[in-house]
C-alpha cells in the first residue's frame, strides 16, 4: 500500500473506506466519490514517528571535571538515557559528532543495536580535537535528505563563535523541536584557588598566569560565565529554544524528567 504525507496534519493516509456520518468533509475523496457514485473519505494514521538528531561536542573541554566525573563522563550518561529513552519510542536516532569539523555522522535509524553502535563510538574513541565550532556541523546536517526532525545540541558551549553558533543553530533548527543541553563543571563558575598559578585553555592550548589573590580576578572570573549562559538563555528564549544546565554532580534522571 502506497503512502503519502498530508501537510499539517501529523498523519500519514492509510485507505480509502465509504463514507460515516460524522466523517469531516474536508476529507471527502471526490475522484474516488466520482467513481463509484458514493461519498468515500480518506483516513489517516496518525504519525507519531520521530527523527532526533543529536549534535555531540567532541572537544579537548570535554575532558575537565573537578572530581570523579568529567563533563565527557556526563555527556555520554546523558546521550545513553536520551537515546534509548526515544529507542523505547520506536523513533530514529542519528547523530553528528563534531569538533571544529564533522568527526562522524551515524544517519538517524531505528533500534537499540544502532543506539549501541553511537554509544561505542562516543566511548572507545581518545578525542583530541583542540577546539570545536558546530556551525561546521550545522551546515553539513543541512545538506542531508532530512527536513522534520528534533535537533539536541549537547556541549560545554565554550566556542570562540558564541552569536555565529547560536544563528547558525537557529537554521538549521527551522521550525523544528529544537534542545541544547550544557554540560558544566561546577568548579568552572569559581575562580580556581588563591595563588598564582598558569591557566591553559584545553581547546587552544594558550597559556596565561593568572593571580588567583585578586578579587578582580575573580569576579571577572564568574562574570564571563555568567555572560555566555545569559547570551544562551536570552536568545534560546527568544526563538523558543529549550535550554537546559547539566552539572557534572547532578543525577540526570532528575533533571531530564519531562525533557520533552
Amino acid at each position: 500500500m502506497n503512502q503519502s504525507s498530508s501537510q499539517g496534519l501529523g498523519m500519514n493516509f492509510s485507505e480509502v473506506r465509504e463514507y460515516h456520518f460524522g466523517d469531516e468533509t474536508r476529507f471527502i475523496d471526490w475522484n474516488v466519490t466520482a467513481r463509484y457514485n458514493n461519498p468515500h473519505v480518506k483516513v489517516f494514521e496518525e504519525d507519531r514517528e520521530h527523527v532526533n538528531v543529536f549534535f555531540i561536542d567532541v572537544s579537548s573541554s570535554l575532558d575537565f571535571g573537578e572530581k570523579t566525573r568529567s563533563k565527557r563522563r556526563m555527556l555520554v550518561e546523558l546521550f545513553a538515557t536520551m537515546m534509548f529513552s526515544c529507542a523505547h519510542n520506536q523513533d530514529k536516532i542519528g547523530a553528528v559528532f563534531f569538533s571544529d569539523e564533522v568527526v562522524k555522522y551515524f544517519e538517524p535509524k531505528k533500534g537499540n543495536k544502532y543506539v549501541w553502535q553511537m554509544l561505542q563510538f562516543l566511548i572507545e574513541n581518545d578525542f583530541v580535537y583542540a577546539s570545536s565550532d558546530p556551525t561546521v556541523a550545522f551546515a553539513f546536517f543541512q545538506k542531508t535528505r532530512w527536513q522534520k526532525y528534533r535537533t539536541f545540541l549537547f556541549s560545554d558551549l565554550i566556542f570562540s563563535n558564541t552569536d555565529e553558533v547560536i544563528a547558525a543553530f537557529k537554521k538549521v533548527k527551522k521550525k523544528n523541536h529544537a534542545y541544547v543541553v550544557k554540560v558544566y563543571d561546577q568548579f568552572e563558575l569559581r575562580s580556581p584557588v588563591s595563588g598564582f598559578y598558569q591557566f591553559v585553555n584545553a581547546e587552544s592550548g594558550i597559556s596565561s598566569w593568572v593571580n588567583g589573590f585578586s578579587s578582580n580576578t575573580k569576579k571577572e572570573y564568574k562574570m564571563l560565565h555568567n555572560e555566555i549562559n545569559q547570551i544562551w538563555i536570552s536568545e534560546c528564549r527568544k526563538a523558543n529554544i529549550h535550554l537546559s544546565f547539566l552539572a557534572t554532580d547532578d543525577d540526570i534522571f532528575s533533571k531530564l524528567n519531562g525533557f520533552f
